[in-house]
């Protein structure tokens, strides 16, 4: 799919039903809190005030795990979707604190540096090389000592693991309380997804530079990978 053409798409699917996307997630995540917990618990910095860049931001939801780490924490969210972002300014009321930008991470300038990045559920959607290009892009964006934290799906390293993951995501998914609308909606974006495999995202990170590389998660298909600059 072209480049072009994936950003314009995933800006429509996500765009739809963006009021209710908190909610679905915890029908469709299994592990979401486990996902957003870790992540939060890896959010070191020796910065009381720490920049923070969350990178396809959606609502908020993993900014707000972040938050309340660090209250006086300037954070940026951006996001290809503006619906998304409302929700995010929403539930943060439009603090100080908080900027948001509307755009494509691949594109945007991120102008500076950043004591911690991350993001969540995002990145997996990418061609695989654009993953890699993300990654060093964020490297150069880290400030010394600066920590990357992607909470994200991942392929299975044989045909036989891609099927036990997408066995068990089925069987633990919670359809049941949406409407047919929502349904729609997240097996739709779910067709959007293009994850590659465990070893290669550590790969990549480590060709890039990143130090202490490691998974610090894994819930069959669902991780945390972690770099320090």
């Amino acid at each position: 799919m072209e480049e072009k053409n994936l950003g314009k798409i995933l800006k429509e699917k996500f765009n739809q039903g963006a009021s209710s996307y908190d909610r679905q997630r915890k029908h469709v995540i299994p592990c979401l809190e486990d996902l957003y917990g870790v992540t939060s618990d890896l959010a070191t910095s020796p910065n009381p005030k720490p920049k923070i860049l969350d990178l396809g931001a959606g609502t908020g939801l993993l900014t707000s795990y972040l938050h309340q780490r660090y209250p006086e924490g300037c954070f940026t969210l951006l996001d290809l979707s503006e619906e998304m972002l409302e929700v995010a300014e929403s539930r943060f009321k439009k603090g100080s604190n908080f900027s948001y930008i509307v755009g494509d991470y691949l594109k945007h300038d991120f102008g500076e540096e950043f004591d911690i990045i991350v993001s969540s559920l995002s990145i997996h959607h990418l061609e695989h090389s654009d993953k890699k290009f993300l990654y060093g892009k964020i490297y150069q964006h880290l400030g010394p000592g600066g920590v990357f934290i992607n909470a994200d799906q991942v392929l299975g390293p044989h045909p036989a693991s891609e099927e036990e993951y997408q066995r068990n995501w089925m069987e633990k998914i919670h359809l049941g309380s949406l409407s047919e609308s929502e349904k729609k909606i997240i097996l739709d974006r779910m067709k959007l997804d293009n994850p590659a495999r465990l070893q290669d995202n550590l790969k990549w990170l480590e060709e890039i530079g990143y130090r202490d590389v490691d998974v610090y998660y894994k819930y069959y298909n669902f991780v945390v990978l972690y770099g320090k600059k």
